[in-house]
């Protein structure tokens, strides 16, 4: 054969099996689209009834259609119950719960749990966290170091809808692991767990590892954790890892203690990190302490923007006192100096940075006052 023959053999096979792909990928889009809404069909009924529930509707006949369901449409409407399952709250909630525990959802998700599907896994660890099974704790642990990243993130989270304090330290220790859940989810979850883990929680604050440390901070924070105030106020003064030091500095502004005070305004100081110096004068708003006005009036003209800004607005929280220091601020960007021996001569560029800021802070502070006004 020539070569300009071989060529023309070589053109058919490759367009053939052009051909045989495309018709392959066709085909198997529309039996996917097929099955699709075959699912959808299947499902129309009874997704009706898990929105009727959803929507209050307690009636028993609804309930027991649905607990009676065939399983092939129990299983094309099941995405939906498991979704709607952890959005609806109050005797919804507790009425779909029963529905699932009813047809078996509880047990059947347990025997997932170890299925090579990782969609599998993580589906399963939805259900039992949205049926807020204690008796899926241990399990849901052990997923927290599952190979497939996504998994690890639906079990923190269902652990968080549980709320069982037992999840405290397993949830903290994925932050030191090889196979770590990202810390806001890690927050998130315990902060789900409440007060009863503020015991594990303010024991953290001694991990070896930072990232520990300082979700532990910002968790105690969230919970209102109280009694912990003087362990984040160590932490704030002594901790060598700035991010836990930031943390420290906004739950100390979230408890709203009086000794926190002292603590804060020395996070001020010129030699401490500017993000950490920002954190700082943003708490002492939140703390509402009038008596921090002077230090936070003298970062106005910091050369941080960050730390400037939050001075302003903090400020602005302490009242009477923190606006009169704003208006002041303000007013000397429009004061010349009375002995200057050149006529021209104008504020410094501090007095008109921090008059910047001040201005900017009682402009917004000014809209917010209107909004509220037409507010009825």
């Amino acid at each position: 054969m020539t070569l300009a023959g071989t060529a023309l053999v070589a053109l058919f096979v490759v367009l053939f099996a052009a051909l045989v792909l495309g018709a392959l990928i066709v085909g198997g889009r529309t039996v996917r689209r097929a099955r699709e809404a075959g699912r959808a069909r299947l499902a129309g009924p009874a997704r009706r009834l898990l929105l009727a529930i959803a929507a209050g509707d307690d009636d028993p006949r609804q309930i027991e259609e649905l607990v009676r369901l065939p399983d092939e449409v129990w299983l094309a409407v099941e995405p939906s119950a498991v979704a709607l399952l952890g959005k609806v709250r109050g005797e919804a909630h507790t009425t779909l719960v029963d529905v699932f525990e009813r047809r078996g959802a509880a047990w059947r998700a347990r025997s997932q749990l170890k299925r090579r599907d990782p969609v599998a896994r993580a589906m399963a660890a939805e259900v039992l966290g949205n049926l807020r099974r204690r008796d899926a704790v241990l399990p849901l642990c052990d997923l927290l170091s599952d190979p497939d990243p996504d998994v690890r993130v639906v079990a923190a989270r269902s652990l968080g809808r549980i709320g069982d304090a037992g999840a405290t330290q397993p949830l903290l220790a994925t932050l030191r692991s090889r196979r770590p859940v990202p810390a806001h989810v890690v927050a998130t979850a315990l902060t789900r767990l409440g007060t009863p883990a503020q015991g594990a929680l303010t024991a953290a604050l001694d991990d070896p590892r930072s990232p520990v440390r300082a979700t532990a901070a910002e968790v105690l924070g969230l919970i209102g954790a109280a009694g912990a105030t003087v362990r984040v106020e160590s932490a704030l003064r002594a901790d060598p890892a700035v991010e836990v030091r930031v943390s420290a500095a906004r739950t100390l502004g979230r408890l709203g203690t009086r000794t926190a005070l002292a603590p804060l305004l020395d996070a001020l100081g010129e030699d401490r990190p500017a993000v950490l110096r920002a954190e700082a004068a943003r708490a002492l708003g939140e703390l509402g302490a009038v008596t921090a006005a002077p230090a936070l009036t003298a970062l106005l003209a910091d050369a941080d923007y960050a730390v400037a800004h939050n001075a302003a607005r903090s400020l602005l929280r302490l009242g009477s006192a923190g606006r009169a220091a704003l208006v002041a601020a303000e007013h000397r960007a429009h004061v010349r100096p009375r002995h200057s021996a050149e006529p021209d001569e104008g504020p410094g560029p501090e007095v008109l940075l921090g008059a910047a800021h001040a201005r900017e802070a009682l402009a917004a502070a000014e809209l917010d006052d209107r909004r509220r006004q037409a507010v009825p």
